[in-house]
Order: structure tokens, then sequence, then C-alpha cells
């Protein structure tokens, strides 16, 4: 087959794919031949939870793929606890009864050691070289930490790729408003802002993509630096929209963690987010300036309600956190901040103890005024991220304050007020991002 073909021609050096792939993988990806669909979940000691995911794509490629050639590839970042064992020995529940017939195609699975820097980002760069080299129609990626998963989480993800509707598939999850503030709060509505669609979940472990944008995305130069370390999720996302590809959704049901699951502290992980967000628009400055308010994306499944259950929060440690960061930081801030946005900031600071107060107009400027500095390169770009957190705690305390008491449904209507102010506002950030090449 193709595969076999291209492999080790004397004379001629080995395509891309090839090269990132190990010899051991590579001769099992030869083995298992062309396939339609790809499903990666990379893993590091996940023996917990692993089964779950993989038994969840087994049963879906046996129920909702019968006559697709399927592979399960789990990418392993040396696991100590039998993850790959796992893997390899996971099929169907032995309970479990099947309402469709067996699959009417062989399902692979391989498990097998990835090469190069460690983390996601390695595992995701293999992933991306076997769809290639087995010419994949479509790929998906699952997070291996996830219990809640269920099978039709694959058919959902994969389903507008194979019928040719969309070409990056991103997933909807249904969250409280104000679960994940990280993301309501910058992440979602500057990237629909600048890139001009309105994906809600742009920061997702999980997405399903074509063999096109695997190939685009796999040969493209991010896969050294931080930005691959730290925010290759988001990249993906932002290089689907600037490279033009077709964006699609499909809603999923809630997203559960394994309680085992270790992440980082609040500070490392919006350090990483805001600089990861920060270098997108710098990658992409010759897409997104031009680019005008912005258009909704295409949504498979059944809608999404908001949950009603809303997190438990500590707002007066983020209130504190937020009225001291502005004091001691003030050295720090004053380089990155307009002197009316910092001016604003020092007396919403002062009146915290009364109640948090921090409008969106400020939020917003605050957020774009920074991300212009980091284009710049004002300060140390980790030491400018890190002393936007207690403006973020501010920001979160004062947005849960003004609606833990609201109908979920009246909250996300404060979501959609925030995406409306990025919009409103992103000319200030056009008219301050310093472009290499100049205006």
């Amino acid at each position: 087959m193709a595969v076999g073909a291209q492999h080790g021609e004397p004379g001629k050096k080995r395509p891309l794919a090839q090269r990132v792939l190990s010899d051991e993988l590579l001769r099992q990806l030869i083995a298992a031949g062309q396939v339609d669909v790809l499903v990666g979940v990379p893993t590091l000691n996940n023996a917990t939870t692993v089964g779950t995911v993989a038994g969840a794509v087994h049963r879906s490629f046996a129920t909702d793929f019968l006559r697709v050639r399927t592979v399960l590839i789990n990418c392993d970042g040396g696991s100590s606890d039998g993850t790959p064992e796992i893997v390899r020995g996971a099929s169907l529940r032995e309970d479990e009864t099947l309402i469709a017939p067996g699959s009417l195609r062989t399902i692979h699975r391989i498990s097998a050691p990835y090469h190069g820097l460690p983390g996601k980002a390695g595992a995701l760069r293999t992933l991306l070289a076997a769809a290639e080299l087995l010419q994949a129609k479509a790929l998906a990626l699952f997070d291996a930490d996830v219990t809640s998963i269920e099978p039709g989480w694959v058919a959902r993800l994969v389903r507008p790729i194979l019928d040719e509707h969309a070409e990056f598939v991103a997933p909807v999850f249904p969250r409280h408003p104000l679960d994940g503030l990280l993301i309501t709060q910058l992440v979602r509505p500057m990237m629909s802002a600048a890139y001009g669609q309105r994906i809600r979940e742009p920061l997702a472990s999980e997405f399903a993509c074509s063999g096109r944008f695997a190939s685009h995305c796999l040969a493209q130069d991010v896969w050294s630096g931080p930005l691959a370390r730290y925010g290759i999720d988001l990249w993906l996302t932002a290089e689907a929209q600037s490279a033009g590809f077709r964006c699609a959704q499909a809603t999923l049901g809630p997203r559960v963690l394994a309680s085992s699951s270790v992440r980082p502290g609040i500070a490392e992980i919006f350090s990483q987010v805001a600089g990861s967000l920060f270098t997108c628009l710098q990658i992409h400055e010759s897409f997104w300036p031009a680019r005008g308010g912005s258009e909704p994306v295409q949504c498979f499944g059944p809608a999404c309600d908001p949950s009603s259950v809303a997190p438990g929060m500590d707002t007066a440690s983020m209130a504190d956190a937020f009225r001291t960061g502005v004091r001691d930081l003030a050295p720090v801030l004053e380089q990155i901040l307009k002197p009316a946005t910092f001016a604003a900031l020092k007396t919403s600071a002062r009146e915290v103890a009364k109640a948090v107060r921090y409008p969106d107009a400020l939020w917003v400027a605050m957020v774009y005024e920074a991300a212009a500095a980091h284009r710049r390169g004002t300060i140390h770009r980790e030491h400018l991220t890190r002393a936007l957190v207690p403006l973020y705690l501010g920001r979160a305390a004062a947005f849960i304050a003004e609606n833990e008491a609201r109908d979920p449904a009246d909250a996300e209507q404060a979501l959609e007020a925030v995406c409306r102010e990025y919009e409103r506002a992103k000319p200030s950030l056009v008219e301050s991002w310093p472009l290499e090449n100049g205006r």
C-alpha cells in the first residue's frame, strides 16, 4: 500500500511525517495500513482513567463506524504505571451487548512512546504525522483524564469531518456561566473579536480535524518553542481560522476530569494561557487586524443549555489578591497600561472592600493594552503575564458578585456583553498593535 511504498526509498529524504515517527511506531502504522479515522489519546501515567477513554473509543468504532477503517493510537510519554498495556488490552466491556453488529473492518489499536520534546505537543505532533502517513480523512484527540467521555463524543466530533462539513471541529460543553472564567472572560471573547468566529471552547483538549489540516499543522514552525509547550490547543484553533479552514463545533456532554488529575495553580495557568493567546495574535498579525465583527460557527448536535451547577469560589481571597496586586505591582503595571486605565484600576482596588467593581470596558482595555505591551516586549513577557494575574482575579471576583444570584440563562447574557465589548474596543487594539513591518 501507499504508506509501505514510501518507506525507506534509497537516495530520497524521508517525508516529514516519517522523520517525526519512531521506527517502532512507523512499523506498526505500516502494518495497520491506510485508515479513514484516527483517534489519538496522549498519556502519561493515566492507568486509572485511560481504560474508560479507550473503551469509549472502541465502542464508537464498533457502533458508529461499521464500514470505516479506524485506528486508536496511544502516544505515551513514558508511563510507569502500565498505561500502554491497558490501552493495548482495551476492548468492549464483557457485560455490554451491542445493538448493532460488530465492525465490518478490523479495529486497530497502537500504543507506543513518542520522541521529541516531552508534553502534549510532542504527542500531538506524532499523531499528526501518523495521520498524514496513514492518509487519514479525520483525526480526533481525547484527553486521557476525562472520565465523563461517552462513545457518542467520537462520532459527534468526527462526522462533520467525514461528511465534509468542516475541517476543524471544536467541542461545546455545558458550563455554568460562572465556570471557566478564564475562558469566558479572556480567551473566548478575545479570540472571537480577533479571529471573527464565535468558538465557545477555543482552548479545549478535545477536537477533530481533517487530514489536510493535520498536514498543514505538521508543516508549521511551532513545535520546538514555548507556544508548543504551553499553548498548542489554543494555537490549533487560531491556526484553523487564520489559515482559512472551515470550522465547526459539536455538542458533547459535561467534561469531568479525574479527581486525581493534577493541574497547575491559577497563577501559572493564567500566565501560560495569556502568554499563548498574545503570542498567537503576533503569529497571525497579518490576518486579524483587518477583520471586523464576528460570526456564529455551525454547531452539530443538540442544543447545549448552561449547567445549573455553579462552581464554589472564594471571591474574598480573589478580591484581596486584586487589591494587593494593584498596590505592590504598580511599577510594573505602569509600564504596561495607559495612565487612565491604571488610574481606574487603582480606584477599583480602593473600593474593593465595599464592593468589587470592575466594568467590562475597564477589563477589556486592560487586556488589550497588555496584549500590545506583550507584542512590543515592554518588559519580560513572563513577568508581564504574571503581573496580570491579580487583575484577572479581581475581574473574576467582580463578575461572580454581579451574576451569582442570577438565573444561568440571564448570566449567559452577561457573557455575551463581554464579547460585544471586546468587539467594540478592537479598534483600540489594532491602533496600538506594533506591526513588525509598520502599517
